[in-house]
């Protein structure tokens, strides 16, 4: 039996009914329990995800009922083939009970488990800081939460036949994994997160220790299907891969490398792209400089940029932290350079449908989102991106005449989508602009790790010389002027379990001491009058 984190046990009393309809020898143990094995998978899938408060309050899951069904299987029951939880719901003894049907073929159902089922949790976030720091470690070792069955059932191809080594290798990427830094990870969440909202810790520590076991069943690697998208990036199939997690699970799991990044990379790349055909059409540099100022100041300078926008949109406003604040500026910004216009209000589509602008969105005090409208900079930076956006598209619908026919960049309509092209142009050259960096990463005999999109990770730090070069050909070979490489250190997690220990150690003697002086201390209504 896969071994899980989450575990269902059902009540006798669905067996004991089970086995009135299946009589023969132990079939309805097996089936029954195939179907606690398969919820169980499910229930835990949804908990990895979970974002908000709906298991906290409600003990709600987000599960695909029609998926759950098909995957447990029908079975001969009461003399008929049939699937096993339809039969237990007409009969009273469902395990789970929907809260709010999934769209057809679509959306997870809301569901609830019944009185039939009780639950333990191995990895809930209460019952975790209950633990002292060496229970916790040695929950973190437990080798029954890890097994070759558990990693076969999520990467069936690698099972021994079914794929090559070579097929492997073209199929997926793989992640290395420091299981040591992952699980140090898992007790800096459990112990000292606490300015973290408690909903994100749990669902990373869940996050985390599905990498853990996967990684300690394998080979210390996160396997990672490739997915080509049309547009040119490289994505993977699945939720848990080094693309779609957190940044910092990300660099927990990787541990100690450093990030180069594309710096600001959308307008790095619309700059870059507008340089090229101003130039073309004998634009001088500086009519170029000042038509697109604001955008050039922002790729020059991004922090002080945001800073100035920050303080201006929310002025002295206390309510919301400095560092929400910035998080929200940085998130409109991004949402302009991808194509968010201004827009106070909302639009209704063809469907009925109601919209809010990226915008309203992001900024959801009103009076913080008038002054972002009203803000120099973030108006000078929208038209800049709006102009760009114009630029290139007309540029591309004149000598990319391909593209216009080409039906994953068209509306419902048939006609060319504007959102759609940017994207597709954008993508291509960061593909390229990326591949030339790994190559030349490899060059200099520099091993990577990941690869996010703009950004890859190296297990070590490139010589100041080596940047220069890598960024100068990659200007030289895409055309494009304004690429530039950020580079970050990350430290993964280490020595968390001492410092709680040191910490509960510390407290202990605390409470040593306090009880001698309780028990040295002499009242002064102890004495008669």
């Amino acid at each position: 039996m896969t071994a899980q984190t989450i575990k269902l046990v059902v009540s006798d009393s669905v067996l004991s009914a089970l086995k009135r309809a299946m009589p023969k020898t132990n079939k309805a143990e097996l089936a029954l329990k195939k179907y606690a094995c398969v919820l169980e998978r499910h229930v835990e899938q949804s908990l990895m995800y979970m974002d908000d408060n709906m298991y906290k309050f409600f003990k709600h899951f987000y599960v695909s009922t029609h998926a759950l069904s098909l995957e447990v299987g029908q079975f001969v029951i009461d003399g008929r083939r049939q699937y096993l939880d339809k039969w237990l719901e007409r009969n009273g003894l469902n395990l789970f009970r929907v809260v709010t049907p999934g769209l057809k073929g679509g959306d997870f159902s809301t569901i609830t488990l019944t009185q039939h089922v009780s639950m333990s949790d191995a990895m809930d976030i209460k019952q975790l800081q209950k633990k002292t720091i060496d229970e916790l470690d040695a929950l973190l070792n437990d080798k029954s939460l890890t097994d070759t069955d558990f990693f076969y059932k999520l990467f069936p191809d690698f099972e021994p036949g079914a794929m090559t080594m070579a097929q492997l290798r073209r199929e997926y990427d793989l992640c290395p994994v420091d299981v040591k830094s992952l699980k140090q990870f898992i007790v800096f969440l459990t112990k000292k997160a606490n300015r973290m909202d408690v909903v994100k810790r749990q669902m990373l520590i869940r996050q985390a220790k599905s990498i853990v076991r996967i990684a300690e069943a394998g080979n210390g690697t996160l396997p990672m299907k490739k997915n080509p998208s049309h547009f040119g990036r490289t994505y993977y199939t699945g939720r848990l891969n080094v693309q779609s997690m957190h940044k910092i699970l990300r660099h927990a799991m990787l541990s100690d490398c450093y990030e180069y990044d594309i710096r600001s990379s959308v307008v790095a790349w619309k700059l870059g792209f507008a340089w090229y055909i101003c130039d073309k059409n004998g634009i001088s540099p500086a009519k170029f400089n000042k038509t697109f100022n604001t955008c050039l100041t922002y790729l020059g300078d991004k922090k002080t940029f945001r800073e100035t926008v920050r303080q201006k949109t929310f002025g002295n406003n206390k309510t919301i932290s400095n560092e929400l604040q910035m998080d929200a500026i940085k998130q409109a910004l991004t949402a302009i350079s991808f194509g968010a216009r201004k827009h106070k209000q909302g639009w209704i589509d063809q469907s009925g449908k109601a919209f809010n602008p990226a915008i309203v969105s992001i900024i959801k005090d009103n009076t913080a989102r008038m002054n972002f409208y009203a803000c120099q900079e973030a108006v000078s930076y929208m038209d800049e991106n709006k102009l760009m956006d114009e630029i290139i598209t007309e540029y591309a619908k004149e000598n990319e005449p391909a593209l216009l026919n080409d039906t994953e960049l068209q509306t419902a309509s048939g006609r060319i989508s504007g959102s759609k092209l940017m994207s597709y142009l954008y993508q291509q050259s960061e593909t390229i602009a990326m591949d030339i960096v790994r190559r030349e990463v490899v060059a200099v005999y520099k091993k990577i790790l990941a690869n996010v999109h703009d950004a890859i990770y190296i297990d070590a730090k490139l010589h100041s010389a080596d940047k220069r070069r890598i960024e100068k050909v990659m200007r030289r070979e895409t055309g494009l002027q304004f690429w530039y490489l950020d580079e970050e250190k990350i430290e993964g997690y280490k020595g968390i379990s001492d410092e709680v220990r040191q910490d509960e150690l510390a407290h202990k003697l605390f409470i040593q001491q306090q009880e001698q002086l309780a028990k040295g201390h002499k009242s002064v209504f102890s004495s008669p009058l």
